[in-house]
């Protein structure tokens, strides 16, 4: 069974894992998940050891406090933190406990609209003595939210909206799924860039799958220039380190959106004979607006072996 990730994040991979896994090498010792957001790929891969990189301290720190606090524990602070501020609680209530204040289809957002924004104050003035505190304030600040998105602004204040659901039966299985899968898997949680490729000492088998944010795409981490011609450069310089070591690499990206490619990708795979295969995207956090948002849009996966044989020998430069 699937391990799910606690985190709803931009570019979630859980549905495509049926396409991505059997691509990668049958024997895996440690594998590198880079850019792991919500770390879907990372909590399903078959490897003797998986650690997972984001430069987002954030996504980090509340993926290691979540694996850390046994499971009691953790439901226990979050349902303190929603009754400390009066929030609803549909998974041990019920939803018809709530159905009175429910209107249109605004779902519980009147009914937590207060009490979310007390907490979003709390959470965003307070001086938190260690980051696993205000990890667990964060996640139910996630479970409350609108498209339960993370998302800070240039602040570093949380800033989404009252969304209209709260922790649910299904967020509480999405978490019971991580501690589960968490617990059966040496994983380990870090805070870093793709530039730690160049840090690891990489032994026999070893293995590294980037999910980057794309040039071609608009989401919350290409803001403000957030990802650019440099940042993606940077980043196949440092695939072309793996490459000339030795190192098998698996690459997510898209090479055409809406009429636009991304010229430098393309040429970059076609200088190193690089694999390519088209993925049929298909993502559990489609947007809420927008019915066409993938429409037009050639998502692949490069690798630097032979993707109909993950086994074989990599493609040398």
């Amino acid at each position: 069974m699937k391990i799910e990730s606690p985190l709803n994040y931009t570019g979630n991979k859980f549905r495509l894992l049926d396409q991505l896994l059997p691509l990668f090498p049958e024997k895996i010792n440690t594998f590198y998940d880079i850019c792991c957001g919500g770390c879907s790929v990372g909590l399903n891969v078959n490897a003797r050891n998986i650690i997972c990189y984001d430069k987002n301290d954030h996504v980090i720190n509340l993926l290691k406090t979540l694996k850390k606090f046994d499971t009691n524990s953790i439901l226990e602070t979050i349902e303190q933190i929603i009754v400390d501020f009066g929030l609803s609680y549909s998974d041990k209530y019920g939803c018809d406990e709530y159905k009175e204040y429910v209107k249109d289809n605004n779902g519980l957002k009147y009914y937590n609209q207060e009490g979310y924004l007390q907490l979003r104050e709390y959470f965003n003035k307070t001086d938190f003595e260690n980051y696993d505190i205000k990890s667990f304030y964060l996640y139910v600040l996630l479970m409350f939210c609108f498209n339960n998105d993370l998302r800070f602004n240039s602040k570093n204040q949380f800033n989404m909206p009252i969304g209209k659901t709260d922790f649910n039966k299904n967020k509480k299985q999405k978490l019971l799924s991580f501690k589960n899968g968490t617990e059966n898997k040496a994983i380990d949680f870090r805070m870093a860039d793709f530039s730690v490729l160049h840090d690891v000492k990489y032994q026999e088998n070893d293995f590294v799958y980037i999910d980057p944010p794309y040039l071609l795409t608009t989401a919350t981490y290409t803001e403000n220039n957030g990802w650019n011609d440099v940042s993606e450069f940077e980043l196949l310089d440092c695939l072309s380190y793996l490459n000339r070591n030795n190192i098998k690499f698996a690459l997510s990206n898209v090479l055409e959106k809406n009429g636009a490619k991304n010229i430098l990708l393309e040429n970059w795979i076609k200088n190193n004979g690089f694999n390519v295969i088209e993925i049929k995207y298909h993502y559990s956090s489609s947007s809420y607006n927008k019915k066409d948002r993938y429409a037009n849009e050639r998502e692949v996966l490069v690798t630097n072996y032979d993707i109909s044989n993950p086994k074989s020998q990599i493609h040398w430069q």
